[in-house]
């Protein structure tokens, strides 16, 4: 029996993933559970596996090609026994549905059956595109069961069963009285945007819309606020060379720009004396085996700083226009790799030593590198912190841009030895900037300031931070 087998959805909003190699041929013979392809999802390569054991008749996606999450990319010969068994199961399931409806069947006429049978068909379970979310697995999970609801209730399938817009947009079209399945998206993978809800209402085209609103699946679906409109390059073609910008450097452009574009970006720079913070490291490192450099240090230095300023770990969720305060502490570290910038989060950062912090941070950092990180690894956090001094001696300062939709980021810049005044007179100290890049729709400059303050006291002072901890 052949089977169809469909681009499994990777959850967290994703909509679509890259072919990056094929792992079978066409005519192999295949087990449950055998790696059939490798994939480029967010920011991370992962396996797809078989569903079902049998032979490959049809590869339908080529390797570097971009598709739908639900698109159908490899067909199989399912094994004979276990098709047979389906089809018994199937038989089963419709000797049951037919007994039990045999009273009602007879006692209703044959235009009611055809009605019946037309309502059935109509109250299927629809799919729907699900929402990034701030991280928290169980607000996710209730969010996502939400929206499925008011899509089932509220929203028809289209001719694949799904239909891509956000949730903003799937409200926006339940007060307009729009049906979402009767409009044509212009947004990226044909995402159905606020423009293609007026432009339906008003009988113009979805081509019209993308027109006028420039979204060619690009960044017009961002924000409802934000109507961008593309821009082309000019150049000399015998001197220059053209390739897609995709993978995980397009991811990292649309995540760059929905931060700069959605937040209200502020960043302000301190300094803080780093004589004892670079004692501490030198000790740390001298007794344990594990490598432990500043940046472990400053992931748990930040957490009592974080309880203690709550909104520093918070998030907005632009479709509800809530504030997701989160009492747990995930704190994401960035991590330079060949193909871009990958931000890996370690979990519950205050309820685990600095060696073990240390050590989670070196194996996820090469893991990153080596493109085998597991994509939940990236996921589901509450706080970054970026070291800027990583390359180069001449770096003086830059703003680190915040991994949305976390409320702040902070940036580490190179460690030196400057001239300070103390009491009147000029002495050389060993100084560390920082730079703190917030949200300013939540976070004020005061709030910012004082959480830099706490911050800084555990840095100067190692008592004051192991007491903290």
């Amino acid at each position: 029996m052949s089977y169809e087998f469909e681009l499994p959805d990777p959850g967290e909003g994703l909509t679509e993933a890259e072919i990056v190699s094929w792992q079978v041929a066409e005519g192999d013979e295949v087990a449950e559970d055998d790696v059939l392809a490798e994939v480029e999802t967010d920011k991370a390569v992962t396996e797809v596996p078989s569903p079902v054991a049998g032979t490959v008749t049809e590869i339908t996606a080529e390797e570097g090609e971009t598709v739908d999450v639900g698109t159908v990319i490899v067909v199989f010969d399912g094994d004979e026994d276990e098709s047979a068994d389906e089809e018994a199961e199937a038989e089963d399931e419709g000797t049951e549905e037919s007994e039990g409806s045999e009273d009602e069947a007879e006692a209703e006429s044959a235009d009611d059956t055809g009605e019946a049978d037309e309502e059935s068909e109509g109250d299927e379970p629809k799919q729907a595109a699900t929402r990034v979310d701030d991280g928290d697995e169980e607000s996710s999970a209730a969010s996502e069961s939400v929206e499925e609801e008011e899509a089932e209730e509220s929203e028809p399938e289209t001719s694949d069963g799904r239909v891509f817009a956000a949730p903003s947009t799937r409200r926006y079209a339940r007060e307009e009285d729009v049906d979402l399945a009767e409009v044509d998206g212009s947004g990226p993978n044909g995402r159905v945007l606020r423009e293609d809800i007026d432009a339906h209402a008003s009988g113009e085209s979805g081509e019209s819309a993308e027109a006028e609103s420039g979204a060619s699946g690009g960044p017009g679906d961002l924000h409802p606020s934000v109507d961008i409109e593309p821009t082309s390059v000019d150049e000399d073609e015998s001197r220059s060379e053209r390739y897609d910008l995709s993978g995980l450097r397009a991811r990292i452009a649309e995540n760059m720009t929905r931060s700069k574009t959605v937040t209200a970006h502020l960043t302000s720079e301190f300094e803080a004396d780093a004589t004892e913070l670079v004692a501490l490291k030198e000790r740390l490192n001298e007794k344990h085996d594990v490598h432990i450099t500043y940046t472990p240090i400053l992931l748990k230095a930040v957490v009592p700083a974080l309880k203690e300023f709550p909104l520093m770990n918070a998030s907005i969720d632009d479709t509800t226009g809530e504030i997701v305060e989160k009492h747990y502490y995930n704190v994401g570290f960035a991590t330079h790799t060949e193909d871009g910038l990958m931000v890996p989060v370690i979990e519950d950062v205050d309820q685990k030593s600095l060696v073990e912090v240390a050590t989670e941070l070196n194996d996820l950092a090469e893991q990153a590198r080596e493109r085998s990180i597991d994509i939940s690894d990236l996921q589901g956090g509450t706080f970054t912190i970026t070291n800027l001094a990583l390359d180069g001696e001449h770096r003086t300062g830059g703003t680190p841009v915040i991994n949305h939709p976390e409320a702040a980021i902070l940036g580490i810049e190179p460690i030196a030895d400057k001239p300070v005044a103390v009491d009147g007179e000029v002495e050389v100290q060993t100084r560390i900037p920082l730079s703190l890049s917030f949200d300013h729709r939540l976070i004020d400059g005061v709030t910012a300031n004082r959480f830099m303050e706490r911050l800084i006291e555990g840095i100067e002072d190692p008592d004051v931070l192991l007491s903290r901890l």
